[in-house]
């Protein structure tokens, strides 16, 4: 916005009528004030250090003293009756220096308001009643300190655009070494995970010399690992969707087999777990989308369906048409359901704290950041239904369905 042009400047003084008779009369007013500039200073300032908020911003031994040989420069000025290009950037440079000094904007308007009132107090003192003049040089100073008033406030926005403008970018910068940091975690992550996965895997071709027990804790051992490995990956994952990265492959999905290969995949650990795990899939619903990401979706799902719910549950996959092309998912349960207060934050990345507050039992949260992340990415829409009592539905609508 700043420095202001020549064209800038006539603009601004033709929208306010500063005509070149309003300079005029403020040059011939100008000895006047400034015979009364010290007078009218002091009361300024008394009317300053009567308000408690800048009364505080005063405080420091002998500012006012010299806040007031500024003052005096300032007012004298006011009125010298040139208001070029040069006036108009001394203007701003006063308006940036109280935005600087904290001083805010509603304070600042009030102070130029009483301004203008004890100098029109001398100028109406100075002729008789009703003089025309002294009505028309009382109606140019108002312009001009109108004008001071745009140019200030014009200054305190410039500055705070410039602040915003430097957090955002410092906001960039952390967020690419995040993101840095993120995927170098990730990979050093990937490389262990793997290797325990693969000396429990060699553990479980000799299941001749374990016991029962101890299989079923090499079993649970094996889940905690493809557990902590999506854990791992929904962390890359949500953080790629923060900025806007979060890559999608679109290809032929038959959404139906996918949806009973994932649960599949969890028939073992839900027997186990004594949770009930079942699909209602039709022979086929092909759709264009991404397969990784809608069979990460399916298990985070069913993952927190069988984690969150307690022994007996009944746990439900179903894949349809939903009509218009669209594909529906619902993952349900009849457990004990979520409280509807704390249903918005599910999908928060966030929102993990305020549901342990809530007395609900969560891991990172990221699972299901990561589900809305990755539906948005596919074009769908995501929610969950819960009355906080009995049951919850996750539901997602995807669409290019048949």
């Amino acid at each position: 916005m700043f420095p202001l042009s020549d064209r800038d400047v006539l603009a601004r003084k033709a929208f306010l009528h500063l005509t070149e008779e309003d300079e005029r009369l403020l040059r011939e007013v100008h000895s006047l004030l400034s015979q009364h500039a010290d007078a009218l200073i002091n009361r300024f300032y008394e009317y300053l250090l009567s308000d408690e908020r800048t009364r505080r911003m005063l405080e420091a031994p002998g500012q006012v003293e010299r806040l007031k040989a500024l003052q005096r420069t300032y007012f004298l000025r006011l009125t010298a009756g040139n208001y070029d290009a040069a006036y108009f950037s001394e203007r701003v440079r006063v308006g940036q220096t109280h935005e600087r000094v904290g001083l805010p904007p509603e304070l600042y308007m009030g102070a130029y308001h009483r301004y203008y009132q004890i100098a029109t107090e001398i100028i109406r003192g100075a002729f008789p009643p009703g003089d025309a003049r002294a009505n028309r040089t009382v109606q140019a100073l108002g312009k001009i300190i109108t004008l001071d008033m745009s140019l200030a406030i014009d200054a305190y926005i410039d500055s705070a655009h410039s602040r915003l403008h430097a957090r955002n970018e410092e906001l960039m910068r952390l967020q690419a070494a995040k993101n840095v940091l993120t995927n170098m975690i990730i990979h050093d992550l990937q490389n262990p995970i793997a290797g325990i996965r693969a000396f429990l895997e060699l553990l479980q071709t000799r299941q001749s010399g374990l016991t029962e027990s101890e299989m079923d804790a090499l079993h649970e051992a094996l889940r905690r690992c493809d557990d902590l490995g999506e854990m791992v990956m929904n962390v890359l994952q949500v953080s790629r969707a923060e900025v806007g990265s979060l890559d999608v492959n679109a290809e032929s999905v038959d959404l139906a087999d996918l949806a009973r290969r994932s649960v599949s995949a969890f028939a073992l650990h839900a027997g186990q777990a004594g949770r009930t795990l079942t699909v209602d899939a039709p022979g086929e619903l092909p759709i264009r989308s991404d397969q990784s990401l809608l069979k990460r979706i399916f298990y985070n799902l069913i993952r927190n369906a069988l984690r969150h719910t307690p022994r007996g549950t009944r746990v439900v996959v179903r894949v349809g048409s939903a009509g218009a092309g669209k594909a529906e998912i619902l993952v349900s349960d009849n457990g004990p359901g979520i409280p509807r207060e704390v249903l918005p934050l599910l999908f928060h990345q966030h929102g993990g704290e305020q549901l342990r507050a809530a007395g609900l039992r969560v891991d990172t949260g990221l699972g299901l950041s990561f589900c809305r992340s990755a539906v948005n990415a596919l074009g769908g829409t995501i929610e969950v239904e819960s009355d906080g009592r009995s049951g919850t539905v996750f539901r997602i609508l995807l669409g290019n369905a048949p």
